[in-house]
């Protein structure tokens, strides 16, 4: 009979032990579940697809502005994302035949050589969305004449042109050139107009002789290139033995 006690008592404490047991983890069992299901249901919901663009985001103008706008801030790379050292040096130098096509300004893109460059991240501190790589090269040919000359990395293209001639030497017109009278008559401001011409045919749009300032023996212009029926302006330096293209002072 006492055994019969002792059972029914244990019996007894086992199924309280199980029911308080129970209380304790059958909410995190049942929340679980429901957690599972809804994760199953978030899941087999069928995201819209999305397309991402390998266009530039900024078109030519956009850059050759950028890299002369003064809100611009330049941070030092180790590289480029398009384009490593080498293959940009091939570019610069392709580019620079192609823009001193003629020889107009006496530079041998045949026989020079890249003595520094510098890979830099341009980019608008008003609008920071507005971004490029620039590769910064200084080059010298067999004659002297030395070009600090910034390529965009993504595209290869010239965007900012800084010339010297070597060995003493000066820009003048060409001996059949025909010279307007008074201040265009100046070798100066023949320089100018040449600019002007060999930047409308290295980059394929329309650029005239939108402002000329002379101070001296120092010419401040602004050539503006035509893009879509929208004037950009690209503002430069003449001295008698330098130039500078897109390049403000």
């Amino acid at each position: 009979m006492k055994i019969k006690l002792y059972i029914k008592r244990y019996f007894l404490l086992g199924v309280a032990a199980l029911g308080l047991v129970g209380s304790f983890f059958l909410p995190n069992i049942v929340a679980g579940v429901m957690d599972s299901r809804r994760l199953d249901s978030i899941i087999s919901v069928e995201a819209k697809s999305i397309s991402i663009s390998a266009d530039p985001i900024l078109d030519l103008p956009q850059r050759i502005a950028l890299v002369a706008s003064p809100n611009t801030e330049m941070l030092a790379l180790t590289t480029g994302r398009a384009m490593g050292t080498e293959l940009a040096e091939t570019r610069v130098i392709h580019e620079l035949a192609r823009c001193f096509r003629g020889n107009i300004f006496g530079f041998d893109a045949n026989d020079c050589v890249v003595e520094d460059y510098s890979v830099l991240f341009a980019i608008d501190a008003k609008d920071p969305t507005a971004n490029i790589i620039v590769w910064e090269f200084k080059i010298v040919d067999s004659s002297s004449n030395e070009v600090l000359v910034s390529i965009d990395d993504e595209t290869g293209i010239i965007l900012k042109l800084i010339y010297q001639l070597g060995n003493g030497g000066s820009f003048s017109a060409e001996s059949g050139d025909e010279k307007p009278e008074g201040l265009a008559g100046d070798d100066i401001y023949t320089t100018a107009l040449q600019l002007t011409k060999m930047m409308t045919e290295y980059y394929g749009k329309p650029v005239e002789l939108g402002d000329y300032v002379l101070s001296g023996n120092i010419a401040y212009y602004r050539g503006d290139m035509y893009d879509a029926g929208e004037a950009i302006s690209m503002y430069g330096v003449v001295r008698s033995n330098s130039f500078t293209m897109n390049e403000r002072v």
